[in-house]
């Protein structure tokens, strides 16, 4: 942090998220001279929505056209970061610590057929079949990923010990077996996924919740595909509710400043414990930091 060299005093804010867990997430921005205006807006009024973003977009496509497909590249770069923090933040409200991956033996590259494969799935976790007992509200936060091949296969972030037998019948049975089929007759599979001690810094079956969400993530910007709406990309049981953004302004100050001051809310809020992650963009105009409440 002390390395991080002076600047121009620019404007500053935070938005900060807790979590019932005791984690919390925090980031200190930059208002740009052309955002400062929406950005007091949005702090005298949450919620209020300035046209004037689309109405520039509007006017620089008119003046230069290739600027669309420069935006489109950007938009897609925004919706993969944001569907990776959403994922982060869900696998954070549920305190996921399991990961189970679904597959076909099948080379299935129909997106629409794996989604519509899952909920057929979903159905059968839940209620259960042939005096099986299900598992009403159960919870998730799922991921397609595509592979080199076009195939699709599903990763799912859990709480706690699942029932793989269980979960395995209730896949073969969602795409159209019996639920009993082994060896070469099996329709796909289902694969827990440990941590890796060299790649994910812990062993054992339980995960950190924060690495299991970078594994999740780790591939949606080659599956995400423009065509289809974000709520296609990642799919989470519905009462997985994400807490409430904080809003807090800092002001004018250097970016050091900016940090010292966000630290110092930080503290009061939180009380900040020593185990945290923390990063610095290399423009020096973004600052992330994560952890857990003293």
């Amino acid at each position: 942090m002390n390395e991080i060299l002076q600047e121009q005093e620019k404007n500053y804010y935070m938005n900060m998220r807790e979590f019932a867990s005791g984690d919390f997430e925090a980031i200190v921005k930059t208002v740009r001279p052309m955002q400062m205006e929406q950005i007091k807006r949005r702090f005298e009024c949450p919620g209020a929505i300035s046209a004037s973003a689309s109405v520039e977009r509007a006017r620089k496509a008119e003046l230069d056209p290739s600027a669309v497909e420069f935006d489109r590249v950007a938009n897609h770069n925004r919706a993969v970061r944001r569907a990776k923090q959403n994922i982060r933040w869900l696998c954070k409200v549920m305190q996921a610590d399991r990961l189970f991956t679904l597959t076909y033996r099948e080379n299935q590259t129909d997106r629409e057929q794996a989604r519509a494969d899952f909920t057929k799935f979903l159905r059968l976790v839940r209620s259960g079949w042939r005096g099986v007992v299900g598992v009403p509200g159960w919870q998730y936060v799922a991921v397609l990923e595509k592979q080199d091949r076009g195939a699709y296969h599903i990763h799912c972030a859990v709480k706690g010990w699942q029932r793989i037998n269980f979960l395995r019948m209730a896949w073969y049975k969602a795409l159209g077996f019996t639920g009993d089929e082994r060896g070469e007759n099996t329709p796909g599979a289902v694969n827990v996924t440990n941590p890796d001690k060299k790649r994910w810094g812990h062993t054992g079956r339980q995960w950190k919740v924060n690495k299991l969400a970078g594994y999740l993530t780790k591939y949606l910007a080659k599956t995400f595909d423009s065509s289809c709406s974000e709520k296609k990309r990642y799919w989470h049981v519905r009462d997985l509710k994400v807490p409430a953004k904080q809003r807090h302004w800092i002001g004018g100050a250097s970016m050091p400043e900016a940090i010292k001051s966000a630290w110092s809310m930080l503290q009061l809020h939180t009380g900040i414990n020593v185990d945290c992650q923390m990063w610095v963009s290399t423009s020096n105009d973004c600052f992330w930091v994560a952890g857990v409440s003293s």
